[in-house]
């Protein structure tokens, strides 16, 4: 579960490398989770993005298979490792403590 971006792109405050910025995140594109509460509903409320019970752009199923397997579908990419991390975050007890941390390293968190 998330939000895309409905409009044509919103800027957010999310962490970067280095810190936090403002960054511009184009429509069709997942929210980056660690938006602000404050900026979510600001956004929710003018329409800007909306909730996803899967993750777009086929990220459902991301943290399937060996540790290998998650670490290779996702590269570098933090978004796709942020998606991967919930993912493996909701497995409760069963999450693989090797991956989240491996995951947290490329999400920046």
């Amino acid at each position: 579960m998330g939000f895309v971006v409905t409009a044509g792109y919103v800027t957010v405050e999310t962490a970067v490398p280095g810190g936090r910025a403002a960054i511009d995140i184009p429509r069709g594109t997942a929210l980056p989770a660690d938006v602000p509460a404050e900026q979510v509903k600001v956004l929710l409320d003018r329409g800007d993005i909306e909730l996803v019970l899967t993750e777009p752009d086929g990220d459902e199923g991301l943290a399937d298979g060996t540790i290998a397997d998650v670490l290779d579908r996702v590269g570098g990419d933090p978004e796709r490792a942020r998606a991967a991390l919930r993912a493996e975050q909701a497995r409760g007890v069963k999450a693989r403590s090797t991956l989240l941390r491996d995951l947290a390293a490329i999400a920046g968190e």
